[in-house]
């Protein structure tokens, strides 16, 4: 049996230095012998996966040996791994405790499989989860010291790696991909460390998933706890654009295809129909977790017999639990809760050579398992929550006959591949329990024709070809990274319609706005302060010869001022209401606010109905914000607060405006085209205009702009047409950058 580990159509991208593939476990086992010890070959879907992958000088594997290693062992089981092309980190006793047993298995992978009850965070032992992500980011930066690389990390263990790697050495590619299932936002947040752990993860330059909802819900958690909208396929972080990607991942199938075939697989089936007989055999083979749901798919066979005695006698469960985690008083209070289930439905209803559930608690062999998947009539796959589940991609494979069926849970990763299972909730005892009368009666034409298209699916989704697949898309999110330049690139057309323009100007004036278009948007408008970057660019601006700039913004007069207020930059603040020279004071325009108070009262009650919204009060505007809010709900009330506003200001000086994640109320009397405007009347004949903006409020500033000025939207917004689109804060000040280089 396999642990949890797409395939790409395109052409693949050629392999560019070294590859460094980083787990929590090398495949490999450290037992103490006598004075001595010895290293043996563990098993496991990763290292099949990279199985294909060649162990030349160029790859190396980065992992814990899943032991203390003793000190006077560790300089010998370096050199004997080095020969392997394996590198290991050595953790004491304590980090084992903290990092591997307390902070990964007792606050990660519950949160992760849904079980909240279970966690157990413990600040100590997040410390020594980050120390160790510490030592790992150490020994990977070791192993491509000079030299450049491919660093692929896995798993849930390794979460803060890719950005302890980036902050170190930026020009690596480096992906990452998570084995188990990634929460929904709302459970998610519930982790303390929840923006570290997101954080972490966008380092890399590409962020994979086994489905499509992992991916949703890694989306999601990065706006609520981050407040950073993403598109369907990636995500802007730190200046890169972080490629989010969905492998599906499927068992080795020459291995099984090669055990099929082995005469040993032949005599375990021959076994097992004479033990059977006409019996019909239900399959559940397990690794010893909570999650897997052992418990409810016993109620649910309990059930199935209650219905029927009779199947005592015709149906047989073998439950194989393969040993976990014995160490832990959890996992043996499980595994008698399991065996005592299994003696009391075989003591109500077994009888003197019957009995109807069979119980294995052991590893089983690469022959046996081939033969129990082959000859099970029906296989339950019944986890109550879980990444992939290769067992029920195994037992497909291994159906050659066509005449098996699959009941596989609707929370597992592989219910989105195996369109054919009967797909069941194990929580939903009694129609499990129909289910399994289902599969074992199901006609044979349907079960081939159902079996057949679930193989065809396994065979696409080899391991070896998901782990080439990946990599590909890891190399591709990377190339475009650095053809970006660190920061996104502006391509040359893009550089050279502007530049044209600007080129023997007597003036060149810039209109700039700044939320979502210098600066990236925040969960909360104060969070979104001026970067080092954005100052020095800004003076940059300012110094360049013939050359005005102007922020034109939303934000009040006061941030304006904190913010950007020492610049020799021209400033306006809440879309005109005031403005102020360099040095200069403040100036404020006339305009009738009895409306005010009105409107305050309305987006007040709507900020008490909906969780995580908030008003924002300016001196000649109100703006209620609700990019923290449930995306949907919030969405639906902004729907309906601007037709109730539209309706209050029927006869109003004031207007609604429907922004990025924000409902604002202006005079009608003030807009950023007045100012504009205001701006290019005093400027001379041959002035080069730049305008830059990107939400409905900027739409009053591209109208009033003279023909042969250049107009840049910043995002994906539709709106006023604009002469240029660029898609991120960053790429506008990449823009810019290139401008300032040519100016001066």
């Amino acid at each position: 049996m396999s642990d949890d580990c797409g395939v790409t159509t395109t052409e693949p991208l050629a392999p560019a230095g070294k590859l460094i593939v980083v787990s929590n476990r090398l495949p490999v086992t450290y037992d103490v012998d006598g004075d001595g010890f010895r290293l043996r070959s563990s098993s496991g879907g990763l290292a099949s996966a990279l199985a294909g992958l060649p162990r030349d000088e160029r790859f190396t594997w980065v992992g814990w040996v899943g032991d203390v290693v003793a000190d006077a062992h560790q300089a010998a089981v370096r050199e004997e791994l080095a020969a392997q092309r394996l590198a290991p980190v050595f953790l004491t006793a304590q980090e084992e405790q903290l990092y591997y047993k307390s902070a990964c298995n007792e606050v990660i992978w519950p949160l992760c499989h849904y079980f909240v009850s279970k966690v157990d965070y413990r600040p100590e032992a997040w410390d020594a989860y980050v120390a160790v992500n510490q030592l790992f980011a150490d020994a990977v930066l070791a192993q491509c010291e000079g030299v450049e690389a491919t660093v692929w990390v896995h798993d849930f263990h390794l979460m803060l790696l890719p950005r302890l790697l980036r902050m170190r050495r930026p020009d690596l590619a480096i992906g990452f991909f998570l084995h188990i299932p990634f929460p929904s936002s709302e459970t998610y947040r519930l982790l303390p460390p929840r923006e570290a752990v997101l954080q972490g993860l966008l380092g890399a330059d590409h962020v994979a998933f086994h489905t499509s909802d992992y991916a949703l819900h890694f989306r999601r958690a990065c706006l609520r706890v981050l407040g950073m909208p993403s598109e369907r396929d990636e995500i802007e972080f730190e200046g890169r654009r972080v490629r989010i990607g969905v492998h599906p991942i499927g068992p080795d199938v020459g291995h099984f295809q090669r055990w099929l075939a082995d005469p040993a697989t032949d005599a375990q089936l021959a076994e097992l129909r004479q033990s059977y007989g006409k019996t019909k055999l239900v399959l559940g083979i397990e690794r010893l977790d909570y999650s897997k749901g052992v418990l409810l798919k016993l109620d649910a066979f309990e059930r199935f017999l209650a219905r029927n005695p009779a199947h005592a006698a015709e149906v047989t469960l073998l439950q194989v639990i393969v040993p976990s985690r014995l160490a832990s008083p959890e996992y043996q209070q499980l595994k008698s809760r399991i065996e005592q289930r299994v003696a009391e439905i075989n003591g109500r209803y077994g009888r003197p050579g019957v009995v109807p559930v069979h119980y294995m608690h052991r590893s089983v062999s690469p022959a046996e398992l081939t033969a129990l998947y082959r000859f099970a009539h029906l296989a339950m796959v019944t986890p109550m929550r879980d990444g992939m589940n290769l067992v029920a991609q195994e037992y497909v494979l291994c159906q050659v006959d066509d005449d098996g069926m699959l009941l596989l849970s609707e929370f597992a990763g592989a219910a989105q591949v195996l369109s054919g299972a009967i797909l069941v909730n194990p929580w939903d005892v009694e129609r499990t329990a129909q289910a399994i009368e289902d599969g074992l009666n199901m006609r044979l034409a349907d079960r081939r024709g159902r079996m057949q298209a679930m193989r065809r699916r396994i065979e696409a989704l080899d391991c070896r070809a998901w782990a080439e697949g990946c990599l590909d898309a890891l190399r591709r999110a990377a190339s475009k990274r650095r053809e970006d330049g660190g920061v996104l690139r502006v391509d040359e057309a893009t550089f050279a319609a502007v530049a044209q323009r600007a080129d023997g100007a007597v003036r060149r004036v810039l209109l700039l706005d700044y939320d979502g278009t210098l600066r990236e948007i925040s969960r909360r408008p104060t969070l979104a302060t001026p970067t080092d970057e954005l100052l020095q660019l800004l003076a940059a601006l300012a110094a360049a010869p013939r050359v005005q700039v102007h922020v034109v913004s939303g934000r009040d007069r006061e941030t304006m001022g904190d913010w950007l207020g020492s610049l020799p930059i021209w400033l306006c603040a809440e879309h005109g209401y005031a403005a102020r020279a360099p040095g200069g004071d403040w100036t404020v325009r006339e305009v009738d606010l009895s409306w005010m108070p009105r409107v305050r009262k309305v987006l007040e009650q709507v900020a008490d109905d909906v969780p995580h919204s908030f008003v924002e009060a300016k001196a000649a505007s109100l703006a209620w914000h609700y990019r923290l809010a449930d995306l949907d709900y919030g969405t639906w009330r902004a729907r309906e607060l601007q037709n109730a506003l539209e309706q209050v200001l029927a006869n109003e000086p004031a207007e609604v405006l429907h922004g990025n994640a924000v409902i604002e109320v202006r005079s009608a009397a003030v807009h950023k085209g007045v100012y504009a405007r205001s701006v290019l009347d005093s400027a001379p004949v041959g002035t080069f205009v730049l305008a830059m903006g990107d939400d409905r409020t900027d739409d009053d500033l591209f109208k009033v702009l003279p023909a042969d000025a250049v107009s840049v939207r910043v995002g994906a917004r539709r709106g006023q047409p604009t002469t240029l689109s660029v898609p991120s804060p960053a790429y506008a000040r990449a823009l810019l950058h290139r401008l300032v280089a040519n100016w001066t």
